[in-house]
């Protein structure tokens, strides 16, 4: 796998969006598109960030990604994370990014093993942080599960 099969799964990724869209989670933005030499596809709430909806790139805010760049095409994997950026930022919540990641580690591991291959041993930026197999069978129905936990 390489550029050529990144650039097929980021249209996979588009026809995800789309699906998703059509179960009109409430509130909820979805992003697809380049980043970073990464094709990504990006769940969030306005009321998440500060930053304007039309850009791909967050400076602020909890969002979710799920994200292929060449290395892990070449590894069939395809990887997925929340972050959370700069929360001090936010209008309108007094957060600490550590204070906020302590808390959100604690209950996410009532639901931990429910997502594959996950870990939440980063700092407090990233949350958590996974991957799934990249297999051209099964993959559009993976990511929609991956993304089924934010549609409420």
């Amino acid at each position: 796998m390489g550029t050529k099969d990144l650039q097929q799964l980021d249209s996979v990724f588009a026809k995800i969006k789309g699906r998703f869209g059509k179960r009109k989670p409430d509130g909820l933005i979805y992003k697809q598109g380049f980043y970073a030499a990464c094709s990504v596809l990006k769940l969030h709430k306005s009321s998440w960030t500060n930053d304007h909806m039309d850009q791909m790139q967050n400076k602020s805010g909890i969002f979710f990604s799920i994200w292929m760049n060449e290395d892990s095409v070449r590894e069939r994997r395809a990887m997925y994370n929340i972050h959370a950026l700069k929360l001090r930022q936010l209008e309108g919540y007094s957060i600490t990014s550590r204070d906020f990641a302590i808390d959100f580690r604690k209950g996410f591991s009532a639901t931990h093993n429910t997502w594959p291959n996950v870990s939440v041993k980063y700092g407090p930026l990233t949350l958590m942080q996974g991957w799934i197999e990249i297999d051209r069978n099964t993959f559009e129905m993976d990511t929609l599960e991956l993304m089924e936990p934010f549609k409420n």
